[in-house]
């Protein structure tokens, strides 16, 4: 099932917003965050994303190839 670029884009901006949210908002932690460390978690949730995303791509392409090669054996034993 194909979907926009645009709404993994949204899910993983809206993922970092509130995580990084609900982490600023915890009393307890707040005083344990610091920029540098904020800033290594986001570029790890961005780099797991891209990861992530480059997988799925990567899953759906080989997907899309092994349907056309069974489509193209049985048009053949068709003949």
């Amino acid at each position: 099932m194909e979907q926009p670029t645009h709404n993994a884009l949204f899910t993983t901006a809206s993922g970092v917003v509130g995580g990084v949210g609900k982490a600023i908002t915890a009393k307890p932690l707040l005083l344990a965050i610091t920029l540098p460390g904020l800033s290594t978690v986001i570029i790890y949730a961005v780099v797991s994303a891209v990861a992530g995303y480059v997988v799925k791509k990567g899953l759906d392409e080989c997907s899309f190839r092994i349907k056309n090669y069974f489509k193209k054996c049985k048009n053949n034993s068709d003949e």
